[in-house]
């Protein structure tokens, strides 16, 4: 909430001018809006620009993402998943603006009274209430017309106290909720934000409702990491009840405050010591009542070819075994997403799944374009110690930790290796040396200088003497780091921006026998967040754990590209030792955080007919009317014609085309890849989102190299892990 946004102009730019810059705005929170009563969604067509109250779950047509503008901060616009605002004129025609935002497209959300979770829409300009009047929607009410509201944001947080500056965390023995410190570190501190289910779309009486069911569908749940919900009073109990259940409003002055209300209409402040309960005979909020919802944080681990942790107990230096590890404090790190090279996942993401978006943002610098490339660049990033100091790395090559305000020389470029070479023994009598091949992979962390970190024998931290200057680089195994993402994270939900929906089990799927027990699919098609249990490996890689009937059920693949949930004797809790020992391929991810919100997961299986390679772990489920084969992405560049925009002059390449029919949006599937056209996969990727959501406009690229001779079969799909806002 309250991330800044640059839009730029609609159409698409014409190859003789850059696009220029219209407006400023600032994105609030994504919400869906719930007809009272019927209890259906306001819904976007993707064709005429429709609108109507048919929607049943919250997915892309129904998400609508409230902005502020910087300069006016007074009212809101509400934007479709096309990239077009809603708008009211003076006659009460609601109609959908696809051009900068004028008076027409502002509206003033009002909440409701009796803290019913519901709002109301009105125009700015006109003064009337936006209403369904059974047909079509008019702005033409001169009474409130309330609606539900749906939360579309990513359900795990941090919550933040904007008065003490302090983050809120479960205490006292799970008894509490408290602000306790200005840094978050542990899974104590992550929060999720529930709502009651959707009620079912099938059987008798579906889609009907009353006004007090649709006002209980708005309200919201503050849910601890132990599956426990915040009381009005203080308490923590084990199940959703009227009294954990709170009204959430925010201004549009404060775009990045929210505040909860009770069902008596009193506000939930923080109190004595820190704890969170509503105050009594509290009806105006003030400045203990503002609270803002935070991305929440990646606590890493880094260990190094020497299997010692870094630590700076002592210096900052790789020096820590892994029976040390108690001292946590010292090892952990959170890693900061600063920006910069690398992906645009945002930009990606809204350029693949809004036709009407400017494709420029789907345009970066990448390295590693040629052939060889054997790295995937995911930005600048910055580790910062429990303590609150960063990573350093001075010019002459040594490591320490440095005060927050700092120089550059706190920000690295981080790099993502699929595989590489440990070192080996000698054979032969010319020194060489055969090693072998890590398919775990690791980081590299390069400095803003170029300078490669490496580990030095005695585990030092410093830089190699050899520079990043080519795609074919190959590092050296002291230059490869093994990182431990989301150590602070018991569980998470794994959401798809594409598909707009959770990872989950399979609804009603059937299960098949194997030799490990009952086997079931999943897909991406729940709008309910699937609570996916981690076990971190020693390795780097992570396994995916959920609950079915009383036993655990582990996210696997299949090297014919399936992806199901197959049963397991143990669960997420094991020890670090008890999980090496049930380390699998078929079980071990590797996730690729390409920014802080989100990754890509790459399965520790090779995948594939005749010969097996990596695969990202990909949704499909596209409804367009060309679609990806089964088990496979496209094959050659030599069938579409995409056109992109380099220096003022018209390029051809050619991309592959789609043939196959329509896949079912149930299905999740492995896509094979190429381990060696990592950065032209990237820019194929860009080029057949755009070529799918909007294939009436051309395809923005930077150039790549001709790979047409190459049999590239990539498609990677972003799953969500951090909060999506």
């Amino acid at each position: 909430m309250g991330k800044r946004i640059l839009t730029t102009n609609k159409a698409l730019p014409s190859y003789d001018s850059p696009p220029q810059l219209i407006w400023c705005l600032i994105e609030l929170i994504r919400i869906g809006l719930i007809h009272s009563p019927s209890g259906r969604l306001l819904t976007s067509e993707t064709f005429q620009g429709s609108l109507n109250v048919s929607g049943v779950s919250l997915k892309r047509k129904q998400i609508w993402t409230l902005y502020t503008e910087e300069k006016n901060p007074t009212a809101f616009l509400l934007q479709n998943h096309l990239g077009d605002f809603l708008s009211a004129d003076h006659n009460g025609k609601v109609t959908l603006a696809s051009e900068e935002p004028s008076s027409e497209e502002r509206f003033i959300i009002h909440f409701g009274p009796r803290a019913s979770g519901e709002i109301a829409l009105q125009s700015e300009k006109h003064g009337f209430y936006l209403q369904w009047t059974g047909t079509e929607m008019r702005c033409f009410s001169k009474e409130p017309v309330w609606w539900g509201m749906r939360l579309g944001i990513h359900p795990q947080i941090h919550l933040h106290s904007v008065h003490r500056s302090c983050f809120v965390r479960s205490a006292n023995k799970e008894s509490e909720l408290r602000t306790v410190t200005k840094m978050p570190c542990s899974p104590k501190f992550l929060l999720w934000l529930e709502q009651l289910p959707l009620p079912s779309t099938s059987g008798a009486g579906a889609g009907t409702s009353s006004k007090e069911a649709v006002a209980r569908l708005s309200r919201v749940a503050i849910r601890t990491q132990s599956g426990r919900y915040l009381r009005a009073d203080s308490s923590l109990v084990d199940s959703i009840e009227e009294a954990s259940l709170f009204a959430m409003s925010f201004k549009p002055g404060r775009s990045q405050v929210v505040m909860f209300q009770d069902v008596n209409g009193e506000y939930l402040t923080v109190g004595a010591r820190g704890v969170l309960k509503v105050k009594m005979g509290a009806r105006e909020p003030r400045r203990e009542e503002f609270f803002s919802i935070e991305t929440p944080s990646n606590q890493v681990r880094l260990w190094a070819w020497n299997n010692k942790y870094a630590c700076n107990k002592h210096g900052l230096t790789f020096s820590t075994t892994m029976e040390e590890l108690e001292d946590h404090k010292n090892t952990l790190y959170q890693l900061e997403y600063v920006g910069g090279r690398g992906l645009d996942m945002a930009g990606i993401v809204n350029a693949a799944s809004t036709p009407s978006v400017d494709a420029s943002s789907a345009t970066f610098g990448f390295d590693g374009t040629d052939e060889g490339a054997t790295y995937l660049t995911t930005g600048l990033w910055r580790l910062r110690s429990q303590d609150r100091r960063l990573w350093q790395i001075l010019p002459t090559g040594s490591a320490e930790l440095a005060p927050e305000d700092c120089t550059k020389d706190t920000t690295f470029e981080m790099l993502y290796v699929p595989s590489y070479m440990e070192e080996g023994t000698s054979s032969g009598g010319e020194g060489e040396s055969k090693g072998r091949l890590n398919l775990r992979g690791g980081v590299v962390l390069r400095t803003l200088d170029g300078a490669t970190v490496c580990a030095k024998p005695l585990g030092a931290i410093g830089i190699s003497d050899k520079r990043i200057d080519c795609a074919a680089w190959q590092p050296s195994p002291a230059e490869v780091l093994h990182l431990l993402p989301l150590i602070n994270r018991i569980s998470i939900a794994c959401y798809s921006p594409f598909a707009c929906a959770f990872l989950a089990p399979a609804a009603g799927a059937a299960t098949r026998r194997s030799s490990l027990g009952a086997t079931s699919t999943v897909d991406c098609t729940s709008c309910v967040p699937q609570q996916w249990f981690l076990r971190h490996l020693i390795s780097g890689t992570v396994q995916f754990f959920t609950k079915q009937t009383d036993r655990w059920m582990i996210l696997s693949v299949t090297s014919q590209s399936n992806v199901t949930l197959t049963p397991s004797e143990t669960g997420p809790d094991e020890t670090e030792a008890d999980a090496a020992a049930g380390s699998n391929s078929k079980t071990e991810f590797v996730i690729f955080m390409t920014s802080d919100k989100y990754a890509l997961l790459r399965p520790l299986l090779s995948v594939g007919s005749g010969q097996r390679r990596p695969a990202f772990l990909a949704h499909p489920g596209w409804r367009q009317t060309r679609c990806l084969r089964h088990h496979y992405a496209w094959l050659h560049m030599a069938d579409l014609n995409c056109t992109y925009h380099h220096h003022h002059h018209h390029h051809h390449h050619h991309c592959p085309t789609f043939s196959s029919p329509l896949l079912s949006s149930s299905q999740l599937h492995l896509f094979v890849h190429s381990s060696t056209t990592y950065a032209s996969a990237i820019y194929i990727f860009i080029a057949l989102s755009r070529f799918m959501s909007a294939s009436r406009h051309p395809c923005l690229l930077p150039p790549f190299h001709n790979h047409a001779s190459d049999d590239i079969r990539l498609l990677i799909k972003c799953i969500h892990i951090c909060a999506y806002r």
